[in-house]
């Protein structure tokens, strides 16, 4: 069978297929990339046995092949081909040639692959009671709430990002590791199915990220799976089995001291403190005054800093928390905004940090303990 090919198109392809396989597979089957090929296009699959990945393009093909090869060799060169179109060849040993159409390069080059046979059979999109939303709404939401997420953890619900619809036509994401929540939630076009969420995990979620940019995608859920359709990919993934805390809970429902600063001006500060902080806790001390926010470190062996920065602010005494400056990085960050609203109740409460303009968005962070002097 004789294919000719986008060499872009087709090295793009394997990949978005390819990134979801672990070079330490010990599977050989799981270590190749599945190509079903057809006189007009190309599938391309990919699995874990946790996450599969399907992604189609257009090709040209004198008939009709299933085999499976090593995506990242594939890959590799097709990258080192000049731009243009490329012959692959495929015959009855799967035995996979490589030409380039260029005229500055006569060689050949060939990939052992093995018959599909032994390939796994990968459940993918059907499109029923799919919810659609925007690829770059739903990027920016999964972008701001990942850093909250546990990236290690005996615990498999905070290993995850949580999707709910609480009330049709409204889509939340939340991810907490139970020291620090984000939470983001936005209008999508049509009826959400989602009143108990789902819990998607993290690998899933960086694999969803990559693949968004423009125009629309969809997604829906079935008994222990989630289907995401992006564009001519598709994936699929097992969802995190257990129950997602009760985040309403976690963030206060009134602040007793509310505090509005620029965020640049903050992260800034808080950048030049996080020098005197010792990992895993990265503690500063904030003190918020009427019109006035100071930010101190304080490392024994380290050295201390201290900067004020202006703030409005209710506060009619002062009040000093202790946070981890890391944490309060990760949230300002993602936040997208000229300026920030801190909530605060206490001294050992929660603290709430809110993009201005945008009461949908929000952090908490749970305090660090201050000792007297």
């Amino acid at each position: 069978m004789i294919l000719t090919i986008d060499k872009d198109s087709l090295q793009r392809s394997i990949m978005i297929a390819d990134s979801i396989i672990s070079s330490k597979n010990v599977n050989t089957v799981l270590s190749n990339c599945l190509f079903n090929i057809t006189r007009d296009y190309m599938e391309i699959i990919s699995t874990d046995n946790e996450i599969g990945i399907r992604t189609r393009l257009d090709a040209v093909a004198d008939g009709d092949m299933a085999l499976t090869a090593n995506g990242k060799r594939f890959a590799g060169i097709l990258k080192e081909l000049p731009k243009g179109e490329v012959v692959v060849e495929v015959g009855n040993s799967y035995q996979v040639n490589i030409k380039t159409k260029s005229k500055d390069i006569k060689a050949l080059y060939t990939l052992v692959g093995t018959s599909k046979d032994d390939y796994p059979a990968v459940p993918f999109f059907d499109g029923e009671n799919a919810v659609e939303i925007g690829q770059s709404v739903l990027k920016d939401m999964l972008r701001k709430v990942l850093h909250a997420a546990a990236i290690d953890t005996i615990k498999p619900v905070f290993n995850g990002i949580y999707m709910v619809s609480e009330r049709k036509g409204r889509l939340t994401v939340v991810a907490t590791d139970s020291r620090r929540l984000s939470m983001v939630t936005r209008d999508v076009e049509n009826e959400t199915q989602l009143p108990e969420g789902v819990i998607i995990p993290l690998k899933t979620v960086n694999e969803i990220v990559r693949l968004l940019s423009g125009g629309m995608c969809s997604f829906s859920f079935f008994e222990n799976q989630c289907f995401f359709k992006v564009g001519e990919t598709d994936l699929v993934s097992r969802i995190v089995e257990g129950q997602f805390p009760n985040f309403r809970q976690v963030i206060p429902k009134e602040q007793g001291i509310t505090a509005v600063m620029e965020t640049k001006r903050l992260m800034d500060s808080v950048r030049r403190a996080m020098v005197f902080t010792k990992e895993p806790a990265n503690k500063i001390i904030l003190s918020f005054n009427s019109d006035s926010l100071l930010v101190e470190a304080k490392t024994q062996d380290l050295g201390e800093s201290s900067e004020e920065i202006p703030i409005e602010s209710n506060a009619k005494e002062t009040l000093q928390i202790g946070i981890n400056a890391q944490f309060l990085m990760d949230s300002l960050k993602d936040l997208d905004a000229n300026s920030i609203s801190i909530g605060l109740t206490g001294q050992m409460s929660p603290v709430t940090i809110m993009p201005e303009g945008d009461p949908d968005c929000l952090s908490v962070i749970m305090p660090i303990q201050v000792k007297s002097s």
